[in-house]
């Protein structure tokens, strides 16, 4: 039998008490991304003032049909992992140019994702997908938007909100700075192995443990979410 932290039932169970919400939409600086990509301006006109993961995984699913699918669905999950930061698009730009073929490299992690496994597609996106600057914490967001289909095997996001909750909530210690394939292996073993007895999916338990470190800090721009 599975033993799940207590903090982790308690907060899928208060999830579930009000009724499974969706995370809410947040805002992003729409003129400040599209003055930094000119070449974008119809997908960042087409997007909703606020951002939320559904919007976001539209564009995600399509990652690995061509390089432009990839580049879009990154700026849309850019925009939304960096939300009303205003150096988000200045940052994101700076990645995009850091290597002559990161279209390819952003499509070719996104098909590892459909045809290989999240871990196999983190491990490309750690060495031969890598951009510089590009970090765990918003390279699982560009990989989580990409698999959010694929519920058995998806990608899950690991950042520093969600590193810190679990630390301070689990016996789970991980390190969301580094790329460390193992790190990344032992964190989806341990949320599908959680998620599969509290009977939610994985990015269900992820954006619920998100969510609640969010909600403990109250200057975070997630406080509401």
């Amino acid at each position: 039998m599975v033993e799940v932290p207590d903090a982790v039932a308690q907060v899928v169970a208060e999830w579930i008490a009000r009724g499974r919400p969706a995370q809410p939409a947040i805002p992003w600086p729409r003129n400040r991304w599209a003055s930094t990509f000119p070449e974008h301006l119809e997908l960042l006109a087409d997007l909703p003032d606020t951002l939320d993961r559904e919007t976001v995984a539209r564009h995600g699913r399509v990652a690995a049909s061509g390089t432009h699918e990839a580049v879009r669905a990154f700026l849309t999950v850019m925009a939304w992992g960096f939300g009303s930061v205003g150096y988000g698009p200045w940052r994101t730009r700076r990645m995009l140019e850091s290597v002559p073929d990161a279209p390819t490299r952003l499509c070719d992690a996104a098909r590892v994702l459909k045809t290989e496994s999240a871990v196999a597609a983190y491990a490309a996106m750690a060495a031969r997908c890598r951009l510089r600057g590009l970090g765990p914490a918003f390279g699982t967001k560009y990989l989580h938007f990409c698999s959010i289909d694929e519920t058995p095997d998806a990608a899950l996001v690991l950042d520093r909100l969600v590193a810190n909750w679990l630390k301070s909530n689990t016996d789970l210690s991980l390190n969301p700075v580094s790329w460390s394939v193992r790190t990344y292996e032992r964190y989806l073993e341990h949320m599908a192995k959680w998620s599969g007895a509290l009977r939610v999916a994985p990015p269900e338990l992820e954006c619920c443990v998100f969510r609640a470190e969010a909600a403990r800090r109250r200057r975070s721009q997630w406080a509401q979410s």
